[in-house]
């Protein structure tokens, strides 16, 4: 059974050095909650509170926001209907991903796609211009209003330095160059190479020699050997066989053939 042990091995490393974090996946930051249980969403308090004139509900219970007047920072307009208007993560979510928030757990990554308690965190813009910006960070996106840049810039290095995410060469050369050199900028590292993983089909080959699949087991009482232990963990996501987040599951099962291997 050891040559599987390697070979399942030899898988994981492979995906490791193609990816250098789990590949972004927008449901993993799940948005827009009711937070304080008022009947309004993340997006309708922001609706509410970035309101600059009298509000419009669909009904009596001031759920949903129907009408108002708001100011788009992005594009220096006015709106009044607020279907014209998406909230928009400063920092985009897939790019707070690629800078260290694949690292977190659950519940901060879901404070983070909801964060109501920073007013730079989430805007209201025009839904033009942020289906424009996506996931880009300054260095390759800024907002057509260009007397907004320096609040944009200041904006996004709070956040960033806030949440503990780091930036890229380019978005920090962009940085400087708005804020001056002297700013507080966030942290330098490469931006992370968070993609999915397309096996080729050798590997594909080479991953039917080996004699698991996922069925039913669930629990490490139930795995027979340390590779089929790493087969669920790694080809059925039995994330539960690994508490510690070592890589290693079933840390009774496999503790001892990881190390000699």
């Amino acid at each position: 059974m050891h040559r599987y042990l390697i070979l399942i091995w030899f898988l994981m490393i492979f995906e490791h050095l193609v990816a250098s974090c789990p590949s972004y996946n927008r449901k993993d930051y799940p948005h827009w909650i009711d937070l304080d249980k008022d009947c309004q969403d993340t997006r309708q308090e922001i609706l509410v509170e970035e309101n600059l004139g009298e509000i419009l509900f669909k009904s009596s219970k001031n759920c949903r926001v129907m009408q108002g007047r708001w100011f788009d920072s992005f594009t220096a307009r006015e709106f009044t209907d607020p279907r014209q208007l998406d909230v928009d993560h400063l920092v985009p979510l897939k790019e707070a991903h690629q800078s260290g928030a694949f690292a977190w757990s659950p519940s901060k990554r879901r404070a983070f796609a909801n964060d109501l308690k920073n007013s730079d965190h989430l805007i209201a813009v025009a839904s033009s211009a942020n289906r424009s910006k996506g996931a880009k960070d300054p260095a390759e996106w800024l907002p057509p209003n260009q007397k907004y840049w320096r609040d944009y810039a200041t904006s996004w290095t709070q956040v960033k330095i806030r949440w503990g995410l780091t930036a890229d060469q380019a978005e920090l050369k962009t940085l400087k160059k708005i804020l001056g050199h002297d700013a507080e900028l966030p942290d330098s590292s490469p931006e992370k190479n968070c993609k999915k993983v397309v096996r080729t089909k050798k590997q594909k080959i080479l991953l039917t020699k080996i004699p698991f699949s996922c069925g039913k087991k669930r629990f490490c009482k139930e795995m027979k050997s340390c590779e089929e232990a790493l087969f669920h963990l790694n080809e059925c996501k039995r994330k539960n066989l690994d508490r510690n987040k070592d890589g290693v599951p079933c840390e009774k099962l496999c503790g001892e053939n990881i190390q000699k291997g």
